[in-house]
């Protein structure tokens, strides 16, 4: 009889155990649905915030947000109208902006180097091939050094100096040291401060740190790369920290083709 007992009672807790786990299971679930859900409808309300605050007359063809990257290259060179600043080329569009964004930086009490604007293609390819020999020189077999060349260098057909919208600029002392332009020169106030202000005066840090934007562009983060696309749009895309790629993806996802 006690044995019987003691069946029965095994039997019961047993079926207990088994409940309560299935229903913490289930509530486990549950909750686990409702994060998702939770973070969805984040998810959908950050995007929809996103595109209602969109610069309305922004649109995938203006002449300030033309595309050149890796997946986006040009083989043929882009026609603009040149002026020359510091014995460098750039659009004549961007003239003042940069003039004004140097100005503001001097008056912060910064001096400023205009290191590079307007590359051509056969340019690109020369900067190129010099990096990847250099490279070499250093030790690294072949396909190490392409691949480091490519981490910092854009390939001939795919660098946005082509469009005379992008301008390599640096505080004059990060420059002094680190001549050869290395990220770390954001180490100085100088160039902190032309990062910081660069949308004022519509240019944005083109190549970001973070792993999420380094993918969408292909370039590691560089302190020193500045791209012109226009105040409205270069505030937009610091305040949501998007790339240019990120940017063009959320206009084209709003018809502002």
């Amino acid at each position: 009889m006690k044995m019987r007992s003691k069946h029965w009672v095994g039997w019961i807790c047993g079926l207990i155990i088994i409940f309560v786990m299935a229903f913490g299971t289930i509530l486990h679930v549950n909750h686990s649905n409702k994060l998702v859900k939770k973070q969805q409808t984040m998810q959908k309300s950050s995007i929809k915030s996103q595109r209602d605050s969109l610069p309305k007359n922004s649109k995938l063809s203006d002449w300030q947000l033309i595309l050149i990257n890796k997946q986006h290259p040009r083989t043929s060179e882009i026609h603009f109208n040149q002026v020359t600043v510091d014995d460098k080329q750039i659009d004549q569009r961007i003239l003042k902006p940069l003039t004004d964004f140097r100005a503001g930086a001097k008056v912060a009490g910064y001096d400023t180097t205009l290191v590079s604007g307007y590359r051509s293609i056969a340019a690109q390819t020369k900067v190129y091939q010099d990096s990847l020999q250099q490279n070499e020189a250093n030790g690294m077999d072949r396909e190490t050094a392409t691949k480091l060349t490519k981490s910092v260098i854009q390939t001939p057909g795919s660098s946005e100096h082509q469009t005379g919208l992008a301008v390599d600029l640096a505080g004059s002392d990060a420059l002094a040291k680190y001549p050869a332009l290395m990220a770390q020169m954001d180490e100085f106030k100088s160039q902190k401060w032309l990062i910081k202000h660069a949308a004022d005066y519509g240019f944005v840090l083109r190549y970001l740190k973070d792993s999420k934007s380094i993918s969408q562009t292909g370039i590691d983060y560089e302190s020193w790369h500045f791209r012109y696309v226009g105040i409205a749009n270069a505030q937009y895309m610091v305040k949501h920290h998007l790339t240019l790629e990120a940017y063009r993806n959320i206009l084209r996802n709003a018809g502002q083709n």
